[in-house]
């Protein structure tokens, strides 16, 4: 019986993620879902699979569902070792880093906390766009995949493990998140414009940043130049 990959990522990357697996392993079954449930339906339709990716996925892959599995399954998360967590190129941008980059790794109960098994890194210009990050960063997840897809296509082997280790003392959690998106009454010109730089992307508008004042909160607008 041939092995079976569940794939679990939007939409729009299931085609061409599953014809880069489909080229490494012809033999590869290759089904894909959108989020968790479907996942769990997608598994539970195919009676098991061998192996799961996950790639560019808010979706959290229950531990329950790990233990099936017969062996590893591997997340590509888009941002690098030292920024584990939800958003993390909001955080290099607010923090000035140098370099960004992806990361592949082991699933696990913990999300972004298993072994790593892959790594690109890439330097960042000076005051880069959210945006522009974000578009860099899913060329380089999409580089990354391509080169451990022949590996990852052989579900009955765990890839090699990689030295690297998560830096969980920038963990980006969703309180982090928050805490960097309130704007205190009394902030400071360049500490504002350095909050704004890093949370105005258009296509993340839940985590733009806002102030409250006298019990009214005012919010980012979508063509903010110099002010709210």
């Amino acid at each position: 019986m041939p092995a079976t990959l569940a794939l679990l990522c939007p939409q729009e990357d299931a085609r061409h993620l599953g014809a880069i697996l489909a080229t490494a392993n012809r033999d590869l079954v290759v089904v894909t879902a959108a989020d968790a449930a479907g996942l769990e339906r997608a598994v539970a339709e195919t009676g098991g699979v061998d192996r799961i990716v996950a790639f560019r996925t808010n979706s959290i892959v229950p531990a329950a569902l790990l233990q099936r599995i017969p062996g590893p399954s591997y997340n590509f998360h888009p941002g690098p070792p030292g920024y584990p967590g939800r958003h993390p190129f909001a955080f290099a941008l607010y923090d000035g880093a140098a370099q960004y980059g992806v990361t592949a790794h082991e699933m696990t109960e913990r999300v972004d906390a298993g072994p790593i098994v892959g790594a690109l890194s890439f330097p960042l210009p000076e005051l880069p766009d959210a945006d522009w990050l974000i578009d860099r960063t899913y060329t380089a997840l999409i580089q990354l995949f391509v080169m451990l897809a022949p590996q990852l296509a052989l579900t009955g082997t765990p890839l090699p493990r990689t030295g690297l280790a998560w830096d969980q003392s920038r963990r980006c959690t969703r309180k982090a998140l928050d805490a960097l998106r309130a704007l205190p009454p009394d902030i400071g010109s360049e500490e504002m414009e350095r909050r704004i730089r890093a949370l105005r992307s258009v296509r993340h508008e839940g985590i733009r940043p806002h102030l409250t004042l006298h019990g009214r909160r005012f919010a980012l607008e979508d063509n903010y130049t110099n002010g709210f």
